[in-house]
């Protein structure tokens, strides 16, 4: 197995998450989400935004992806992948904007949903690049017997 395809499946992943994040949110939906934004909640976002955490936390999101893809999901490949990133995504996305939604003057019930199905895409598009990059699983010889020996 290659370090270097350990390397690159978050690097791609960010890469995903940041280029989709900025195309849907900044550049498709982004009067979508100002015209959903509570009146109370005029101000608080950072003009201009400290992109340095922002990369961090793409970065931080795409690792975890690359966790649950492959190590505890341990499936390869982009169908396996974006299935894997859709489910991890949605929930992982619906509970926390319901969390915030509940605690702070920032969306509409309308916008926090569609941020999740938003969050949802994303996921699930980075999700198939890191199953595409990520190493293949190898079936040991022993395992591949072992549901023919009890059939």
């Amino acid at each position: 197995m290659s370090i270097v395809r350990y390397i690159a499946a978050p690097i791609a992943g960010t890469v995903v998450l940041l280029v989709l994040g900025f195309f849907l949110y900044a550049v498709l939906f982004g009067g979508f989400f100002a015209a959903n934004a509570e009146p109370e909640a005029a101000g608080i976002a950072k003009n201009p935004a400290e992109m340095q955490f922002i990369y961090l936390s793409e970065l931080i999101l795409a690792v975890l992806l690359c966790l649950v893809i492959g190590c505890w999901a341990g499936v390869s490949g982009a169908i396996p992948g974006l299935k894997t990133g859709a489910i991890f995504g949605f929930l992982m996305s619906l509970g926390i904007s319901l969390m915030f939604y509940g605690a702070v003057n920032y969306m509409t019930l309308q916008a926090t949903l569609f941020d999740v199905v938003l969050t949802t895409v994303r996921l699930a598009l980075a999700g198939a690049v890191i199953g595409v990059i990520l190493p293949r699983k190898r079936v040991r010889p022993a395992d591949a017997n072992i549901g023919a020996a009890t059939s």
